[in-house]
């Protein structure tokens, strides 16, 4: 029996489609390891039947836990002081650099005994493991990364068409960037696990057009068309999500669940909001401001340690609730556009409202707007209460948004992205 190898990394939105995507490639006959910083070990040990879990190989290191996200300290982007987004991107890559090191090596440990290995954005450093141990590589991916003449590089914290080879050369740009950030770390890793000689100019996981790797892209084509100039080894699957819906009971404390569920029951204008950034409290006046004036009320997702600072009984604080869950029983989905919560905002079939900081987050936010399941995006930089509110009030209120957000999400319902990646697998090995 063929061992499968997923290596992930980042937040829990990023891992957790790695872990339903795991879970039907063990439904299907592989033996299915989930590679994964120790933190971690809570959301992927005990999934699965007893009989056939889901292995999970822990590795040192997580750099984004490195990513305090504080407005303008948040590195990776552009905020409202540009020379502080510049110190804290200069900040996070010197304290990464060491946690680097021993990361690949743990890593590639945890790796070892495998037969093909599957890595993502924040794992792309997993092309170098698979090209150690001599084994095939696969790109799992939540967003699209490949080269393409349709859009500018995804990564981007702005959304303009550079047109044609401008987009091109964008995504060119961008992987050179992450390459020649790590490059130093992942050759040092290539020879001391491996024996490897360095690897060339370019991040060998990111070629452009024919020399592309087999590609897993984990979204939709009714959300993402796909772009002319992709080749067949670049396979759309469709969203990779827990088959269900996981029951709010099972992941927060019962009472506070009543709790949430009779707030959420007690007016017609409930929406959901989160920031996805622990510098949430610094928006809370203004958040305050904006739900008045819009006359709604929220489930707000933020720390624990900053619900003591809520006054308003518009705001119910949360320091999590499944969004699967909590978008199927709210009007409104407010949140930074990550690629896992979008995901969640569409399936639920409400209208969404992104306010993104970083990544991909931005590429999120305009696609949402051009389906038309949202309002335009709002910079977190950009943020104040007027807009937010004026975004609330439409996304309540604006029956053509909401009729389509009911039928984008009756269309990706009724898509399997996780069988699809399975076929690709069966195919491969």
């Amino acid at each position: 029996m063929k061992t499968i190898t997923l290596l992930t990394s980042g937040t829990r939105g990023d891992v957790t489609p790695y872990i339903a995507l795991g879970l039907g490639l063990r439904d299907a006959g592989f033996n299915v390891r989930i590679a994964a910083p120790a933190g971690f070990a809570n959301l992927i040990q005990g999934r699965g039947e007893v009989s056939s879990p889901l292995t999970f190989a822990p590795f040192e290191g997580n750099p984004t836990d490195l990513m305090i996200e504080q407005g303008d300290f948040t590195p990776f982007t552009i905020g409202t002081n540009p020379i502080r987004s510049i110190r804290a991107t200069q900040n996070f890559l010197r304290k990464a650099r060491p946690l680097y090191a021993r990361m690949l090596h743990t890593a590639a440990e945890a790796c070892r005994g495998s037969d093909v290995l599957i890595h993502g954005l924040p794992t792309i450093w997993g092309a170098h493991i698979a090209d150690g141990l001599r084994i095939p590589a696969v790109r799992a991916v939540l967003q699209p990364l490949t080269p393409t003449r349709s859009f500018p590089s995804t990564l981007l914290p702005f959304r303009f068409s550079l047109l044609g080879i401008g987009n091109w050369f964008s995504h060119w740009a961008v992987t050179q960037a992450l390459w020649l950030s790590w490059r130093s770390e992942i050759n040092h890793a290539r020879h001391a696990d491996f024996g490897l000689p360095p690897a060339q100019w370019t991040d060998p996981s990111l070629q452009a057009f024919s020399r592309q790797p087999l590609t897993l892209n984990g979204f939709s084509e009714q959300i993402v068309p796909r772009p002319q100039d992709w080749n067949e080894k670049q396979v759309i699957t469709g969203y990779w999500r827990d088959s269900g819906v996981r029951q709010l009971a099972a992941e927060i404390p019962e009472q506070q669940a009543v709790r949430l569920q009779r707030f959420i029951d007690s007016s017609p204008n409930t929406i959901a909001i989160g920031f996805g950034s622990p510098g949430t409290q610094g928006y809370l006046s203004m958040l305050e401001e904006a739900l008045n004036i819009a006359n709604a009320q929220a489930v707000l997702t933020l720390p624990a340690k900053w619900h003591g600072e809520i006054r308003s009984k518009n705001i119910f604080p949360i320091e999590y609730a499944p969004h699967d869950w909590l978008y199927r029983h709210v009007q409104v989905a407010a949140h930074h556009g990550g690629a896992g919560t979008t995901s969640a905002s569409l399936h639920a079939g409400i209208p969404s409202i992104t306010m993104p900081l970083a990544i991909d987050q931005f590429f999120w936010g305009e696609r949402i707007y051009k389906i038309g399941v949202g309002p335009k995006p709002i910079p977190q930089r950009e943020l104040s209460a007027e807009k937010l509110a004026n975004a609330i009030q439409e996304s309540l209120h604006n029956n053509d948004m909401r009729a389509k957000a009911k039928t984008v999400s009756a269309r990706l319902n009724a898509e399997n992205g996780i069988q699809a990646a399975v076929r690709v697998m069966r195919k491969l090995l």
